[in-house]
């Protein structure tokens, strides 16, 4: 009995036993599943991150391509500048009296050394002057004039200085230029004066004067003749080389003896005169007008050949006036004359032109 019993509860602890053992078993299986589900999952995981970054790193944008391209470069340079030399700075050198004034004294003793040079070996030679434009004056006489001397040093001499004085001393020169050649020849170009007027002085004698007013020359009748002449003035005390004045012209009387005050000053009348023939340059007709008479400047009178009387009347519109004279000479016939009024009283602005009978 007592034996059954005991066989019982073996049997009873047996199975006990083995139920426990089949549980252990069970979880170990589950566990072992799930050590092996978790690990696939995990592979799954790891692979598809890995295909998904592969994806990305292979369509990586143009933009970020060029980021990183720029980055590479910037470190390449920062690479390359830190193999390049340091800079050294040293420290500010005092000033150095004694140098500089050893450089100035250097180059004064070069430029007076070529200046020395140069007054020995270039030289005047008055046998290489050339001179060019010379009508009234020879050669010499403006080569005397310039005051240049044989023998002076090329480069020494004052050209303006040398110009002047052959204005001053030869009436008829215009302009000068004055131009060197080494190593001794002086070229010397000048224009003279080719339009020129002539009026008399308070003593009878004949006058070269400019349209500027400046007398030029005194020369005789026939040489006078072969210039336009101006009328109805008088020149006061004139000098080569300076500007001419007008002499009042005599007090006139009336009937009765009373002396009448003049109307006009001989400066305006001078000033008429000046001013038409610069309207006669203006227009090129200088050679054909042989005379212009400004006696009354309320009534002015000139002749152009010896065809044309051609009336001006007063100081206005003188420039008009001449032109239009000018263009009714061009329209009549060469073997016509007369008289062209251009004073334009009787008929504003028309010319008239009466022929001589």
């Amino acid at each position: 009995m007592e034996t059954n019993e005991r066989t019982g509860t073996r049997r009873r602890k047996t199975a006990s036993g083995s139920a426990k053992t089949d549980t252990r078993r069970k979880k170990t299986t589950a566990r072992t599943r799930s050590a092996e589900a978790s690990g696939t999952a995990t592979k799954t995981r790891s692979a598809t991150k890995s295909s998904t970054e592969t994806k990305k790193r292979r369509s990586v944008p143009a933009k970020k391509t060029a980021s990183v391209k720029s980055r590479t470069e910037g470190t390449t340079r920062r690479r390359s500048a830190g193999n390049a030399p340091a800079v050294v700075y040293t420290p500010a050198q005092p000033f150095d009296r004694g140098r500089l004034l050893l450089q100035l004294v250097t180059v004064v003793a070069v430029v007076l050394a070529l200046t020395f040079c140069m007054s020995i070996f270039f030289k005047v030679d008055e046998t290489k002057v050339t001179v060019l434009g010379n009508e009234k004056y020879t050669a010499n006489d403006i080569f005397e004039a310039s005051g240049i001397q044989h023998g002076d040093g090329l480069l020494s001499f004052s050209k303006a200085r040398a110009a002047g004085q052959i204005k001053a001393k030869l009436p008829y020169v215009d302009t000068v230029r004055i131009g060197i050649k080494l190593p001794d020849t002086v070229n010397i170009v000048v224009e003279e004066l080719d339009v020129l007027y002539s009026v008399k002085d308070s003593t009878g004698l004949w006058w070269l004067i400019t349209s500027e007013g400046e007398a030029i020359d005194q020369v005789n009748g026939a040489t006078a003749g072969e210039y336009t002449n101006l009328l109805g003035i008088t020149l006061d005390s004139p000098a080569v080389g300076s500007t001419v004045r007008a002499v009042e012209p005599e007090p006139q009387t009336n009937e009765l003896g009373e002396i009448i005050p003049a109307t006009v000053r001989a400066a305006e009348q001078l000033s008429a005169a000046l001013t038409i023939v610069q309207y006669m340059e203006d227009e090129s007709i200088i050679g054909t007008v042989t005379s212009v008479n400004v006696g009354d400047i309320r009534d002015i009178e000139l002749w152009y050949g010896q065809q044309y009387q051609v009336k001006l009347g007063d100081t206005t519109q003188l420039g008009y006036k001449i032109r239009c004279m000018k263009q009714t000479v061009s329209q009549l016939a060469e073997y016509e004359s007369g008289e062209i009024d251009v004073s334009f009283t009787i008929m504003p602005d028309q010319p008239m032109f009466t022929r001589f009978t």
